[in-house]
């Protein structure tokens, strides 16, 4: 229980746009609230480790404690003592108790690891140790949750698959952005093939994480730290994670290569100045992301996404995406084009009214039985609701979930191998298989969760 003066490492913080809006149909997830019949006995409580209690732990700690009737959070870690504070008094306010305290360097989570008392873990630390801290986890035979962007490098996507596969554990990267309700229903659409086969996916995460960069005292934050030595599409999930999904990526069809064009990092040192001077520290600090990187990807099946991602740009928070198809497509910011089967335009939907035109038809499981209860929950809108309760869905059923490991090595690739392709005037970058050719075969993950 000791604590660490060390002020490096372990404070997460991110900033995801509300990227869902609720539904009117009422109910309760059996993975949230127990529902016990006479003579049934509860469910085991989960017992939660979290690695990581900076700014972003304090929703996952909310979600598990707080809307979880079998869930505690025996032992927290960070070896940032303030985070760790932070992190015991938020426990304490969501009637979890006093947890058990790791933080005396920047290891000490291997020692909450070495619990044979807790299930399952959190890691929402800097995004630096995302994938070290996970890949220890699975060895130690936790099931993990690991926040984004998951791995550090491609050494590490290869690592988090041969841990996963060698583990008595399992891996969820808890990306919430694919669980938006207006994504969920293109899902459905897709699959009952409204669109015809669908060739062509965008996603994007463009935002002005310029304010995210320092700490009060002028230091760089992870996010700082994040775009001063790392170049390329760095923070690729929120992005590709729908339109992977629409596209089948790793059920029937894998990505083979990409090529990346990355402009000017111009953004970053024009904020340093204008905040610190321009004989700042922070001035005369050289960073190497770009305001505006473009990724294409080529799919085995000849399909075709693009990433769009900047994160020191002069814009509003923005992601948005498109599905093309056949015979219609769906772009977030246009809305739903359809053609009938005599080739004219059967429909043409703007967004707002997506979801009233198709949700009673097409409205993902999900959210027909569970939107009150992300509502009630919140979390960007409901989506913290239902990454945590998956995750705790994959621990109590030992079931793998809808983004796992092969899932997370395959699309934090992207931000390695997008700098493989600037560094070489964006020549194509083969992508590697991570499923080993078990994405051949369309229903090889057919089961799992969502």
């Amino acid at each position: 229980m000791s604590k660490s003066t060390d002020t490096n490492k372990f404070h997460r913080r991110t900033f995801l746009e509300k990227g869902t809006t609720a539904a009117t149909s009422v109910a309760l997830s059996c993975a949230t609230v127990s529902m016990v019949s006479a003579g049934e006995k509860p469910p085991k409580k989960l017992r939660i480790g979290v690695i990581g209690t900076g700014r972003r732990s304090n929703t996952h700690l909310r979600q598990l404690l707080k809307h979880n009737d079998n869930v505690v959070v025996p032992a927290i870690c960070d070896c940032k003592p303030a985070a760790l504070a932070s992190g015991v008094r938020a426990v304490q306010s969501f009637g979890g108790g006093t947890p058990e305290t790791y933080g005396k360097d920047e290891y000490a989570y291997r020692d909450l690891l070495a619990r044979d008392d807790i299930d399952g873990v959190i890691v929402a630390t800097d995004c630096q140790w995302l994938g070290k801290i996970s890949i220890d986890a699975l060895k130690a035979d936790k099931y993990v949750g690991s926040e984004v962007t998951g791995t550090h490098s491609l050494e590490e996507c290869w690592e988090l698959v041969k841990a996963k596969e060698k583990s008595k554990g399992r891996y969820m990267l808890l990306e919430n952005a694919s669980y938006g309700r207006e994504t969920l229903i293109v899902l459905n659409m897709i699959r009952k093939g409204v669109f015809g086969n669908p060739c062509f996916g965008v996603g994007s995460y463009i935002h002005d994480c310029r304010f995210l960069a320092y700490e009060p005292d002028g230091q760089l934050t992870w996010r700082g730290r994040m775009v001063r030595d790392d170049y390329g599409c760095n923070y690729p999930s929120h992005a590709i994670g729908s339109p992977a999904k629409w596209l089948g990526i790793n059920d029937g069809d894998r990505m083979v290569s990409l090529t990346a064009v990355m402009t000017e990092p111009q953004g970053l040192h024009d904020q340093a100045v204008k905040k610190f001077g321009p004989d700042s520290p922070q001035a005369k600090i050289k960073f190497k992301s770009g305001d505006i990187t473009i990724v294409n990807i080529r799919t085995a099946k000849g399909k075709v996404l693009r990433i769009d991602c900047g994160l020191g740009c002069t814009r509003p928070y923005s992601r948005y995406y498109t599905l093309q198809g056949l015979t219609g497509c769906y772009d977030s910011r246009k809305g739903v084009y359809i053609n009938n089967d005599a080739g004219k335009v059967d429909a043409v939907v703007w967004p707002h009214k997506l979801v009233k035109n198709y949700a009673a038809e097409f409205e993902h499981k999900l959210y027909r039985e569970e939107a009150e209860q992300a509502k009630k929950a919140g979390g960007h809108g409901g989506l913290d609701y239902f990454v945590n309760r998956d995750f705790l869905q994959m621990i109590r059923e030992d079931k793998d979930p809808w983004i796992d490991a092969y899932d997370a090595a395959a699309w934090t690739s992207i931000m390695h191998l997008s700098r493989h392709s600037i560094d070489k005037n964006s020549a194509p970058v083969d992508i590697p298989d991570f499923t080993g050719g078990r994405w051949k075969n369309p229903d090889w993950r057919k089961g799992r969760m969502a």
